[in-house]
């Protein structure tokens, strides 16, 4: 543990710093300017390596009950999640801070957060929070989105290995592998009682989707609503057209998508359909996703 050397960055005097080593390559010496920058401020510090899933939710618990005062997310938005569960868990307010370390890092481009040492610094010490109101599905918190289709089947078979080495082209390639064999089956979506066909969901928490890209404007984390994006069409022709409109910030207005605001989305299609959360596995058709009556205070630019 390190000792502090002047007045503590942003109140905080104790962090617990949890890090996922596989989160990606060259990750180690923002990690370490980091942890430098903390000592530096006058904040103590402990890290804590993640080794397997679950590992980050225990982590959150010992913070919380070993009298941390800050909680740093080091690694992907999985980390994160993980975090928010075990904070959920415990219905604790503890800050959590995140230092982007992942492959898309949608949180990052979310908040406005750079994914470098001094960015992480600086908003560690301005100390600015903000009130983050989770999404559930099939007992699993989410910050950012649910979804079931495409997306998900690349998550479900991703090669872990590759996108340890090689980050964002592990899903680039297994995006090109699903999208010649994946047959886009219709789902049943349902969003307050109201009935919609689709070829894939996403329910959305944050305004952005596979890193910066702008995908639901209307979203908010701290509201207790969901933006929620059907795309109606399947094939190669409406994927590309989808995929065209997403990096163009014109999803929403791009032809065959639907944006729809809800606060209780069920979704039914072919039975063990993958469903990802914040770019995890975490559940099977048929689900519901509803907002949780928990929240987390989350540490912002």
């Amino acid at each position: 543990m390190s000792e502090p050397k002047t007045a503590p960055a942003g109140g905080f005097k104790k962090a617990l710093m949890v890090f996922n080593p596989a989160a990606g390559r060259g990750r180690l010496r923002r990690l370490e300017a980091v942890l430098d920058g903390l000592g530096a401020l006058g904040c103590r510090y402990e890290l804590f390596r993640t080794a397997m899933p679950g590992d980050a939710e225990n982590a959150a618990r010992m913070a919380i009950d070993g009298g941390f005062d800050l909680l740093v997310a080091a690694g992907g938005d999985g980390t994160v999640n993980e975090l928010a569960n075990g904070l959920a868990a415990a219905d604790s307010q503890l800050p959590l801070a995140f230092l982007p370390l992942g492959t898309a890092n949608v949180l990052a481009a979310e908040i406005g957060l750079a994914a470098t040492p001094k960015a992480v610094l600086a908003m560690i010490g301005g100390g600015r929070r903000r009130s983050i109101r989770l999404g559930r599905v099939d007992g699993r918190h989410f910050l950012l989105m649910a979804s079931a289709g495409l997306d998900a089947a690349v998550v479900r078979h991703v090669d872990l290995v590759l996108k340890r080495h090689t980050g964002q082209l592990a899903y680039a390639v297994e995006a090109l592998r699903q999208t010649l064999a994946y047959d886009f089956p219709p789902f049943a979506v349902t969003i307050d009682g109201a009935a919609f066909e689709a070829r894939m969901v996403v329910v959305c928490k944050a305004r952005c989707y596979g890193g910066p890209f702008l995908a639901a404007p209307k979203a908010d984390l701290s509201e207790p609503r969901f933006e929620v994006i059907l795309l109606e069409d399947g094939g190669l022709k409406a994927l590309l057209r989808y995929g065209l409109g997403l990096v163009s910030g014109r999803l929403p207005v791009t032809a065959g998508v639907r944006i729809v605001p809800g606060r209780r989305v069920a979704i039914d299609g072919p039975l063990g359909a993958p469903v990802q959360a914040d770019g995890d596995l975490v559940a099977a058709l048929p689900i519901e996703a509803s907002l949780s009556d928990r929240s987390i205070t989350l540490v912002t630019p």
